[in-house]
């Protein structure tokens, strides 16, 4: 993947009304779940001959590797799908409009999920954007949502396979431009919201509320409301991202399913194959317990640019509670 270095200066000075364009990628992880899991449940079934062929066809256009990345596994902890292996997978969200624009933008919505089906859990760590961590391959450090940017997905999966000493084994990336696209194609979704807020002309009471596409988006993006800041934007991210997968396992994709796939061809890769994903569905159905975390590190102005840094020990805690999600020693 040919990688473009944007220009430096414009992580210099960034503003808060800066962060409106950003924040429209509030929940395009979610995506991310829809498009595997849509995968899996249509894959799945036992659906005409037809509808099998137009899955394949979708699998194969979405489908790319990861490139050149650092393995993190031994052998002898190879994934297996078929035999329940513990894995992990990298969920990207960009704020480009398409994934073939020349400028992929960053990564300003990351979240590392550990599926575990023998605990029946799903450990799911949102990574702050703004984490300062060294850049695999570039040299240098800087804000975590860059890599993706300097390098493409080998240099996202490498930093994060290094900042968090845990192995990236799938990753599904999606760009803004199918959010509210996806979020139909399931009929909405419900959500358990902790905080009384109006954002994008919307209000979101305290308690249980349906969001559709655009709902959704105006719910993820929120945060100068928030006093927990962009953590609180995280967990509405991670309710969502919960919230359709639960969501996207019970459906019925007969009716609507060419829509669905087009949707996810247009606004997705991943180096899931349809093997892969009918494996998934078939022996990971039972890890739908959620736990959801996050590196909180501490804000900090470093050069002109705001940080969250992050303490060794609080870092070291965290990739032990993954890798033991994984079985890894």
């Amino acid at each position: 993947m040919n990688s473009e270095e944007p220009e430096m200066h414009r992580e210099q000075h960034q503003h808060h009304h800066h962060h409106h364009k950003r924040r429209r990628t509030g929940w395009t992880v979610t995506k991310v779940i829809l498009v595997i899991l849509g995968v899996l449940i249509i894959a799945g079934g036992a659906f005409a001959a037809k509808v099998y062929m137009d899955v394949n066809q979708t699998a194969k256009t979405v489908y790319k590797p990861k490139g050149k990345t650092q393995n993190k596994r031994k052998v002898s902890e190879k994934v297996e799908l078929n035999k329940k292996t513990p894995f992990s997978i990298l969920l990207l969200g960009t704020d480009t409009g398409a994934l073939g624009r020349t400028e992929k933008g960053r990564t300003d919505t990351m979240m590392l999920a550990t599926v575990n089906p023998a605990t029946k859990e799903t450990n799911m760590l949102s990574i702050a954007r703004d984490s300062r961590v060294p850049i695999v391959g570039y040299g240098q450090t800087a804000k975590i949502n860059a890599a993706y940017a300097y390098g493409g997905i080998p240099m996202a999966v490498n930093t994060v396979q290094a900042f968090l000493n845990v192995p990236v084994d799938y990753y599904v990336l999606v760009n803004m431009k199918g959010l509210e696209q996806l979020v139909d194609a399931v009929d909405g979704v419900t959500v358990d919201n902790d905080l009384d807020f109006t954002a994008g002309g919307y209000h979101f009471p305290i308690g249980k509320v349906s969001l559709d596409g655009d709902k959704a988006l105006a719910f993820s993006r929120m945060r100068h409301e928030d006093s927990r800041g962009d953590f609180g934007r995280q967990l509405r991210q991670q309710s969502i991202v919960q919230a359709v997968l639960k969501k996207a396992f019970s459906l019925n994709m007969v009716t609507n399913y060419n829509n669905f796939l087009q949707v996810l061809e247009n606004n997705m890769q991943t180096n899931i194959t349809l093997k892969d994903a009918i494996n998934i569905q078939k022996n990971y159905g039972d890890a739908m317990n959620f736990k959801t975390h996050q590196l909180k590190g501490s804000g900090q102005m470093i050069d002109g640019q705001s940080f969250q840094v992050m303490s060794s020990s609080e870092v070291a805690n965290m990739s032990r509670i993954l890798r033991t999600q994984l079985d890894l020693k």
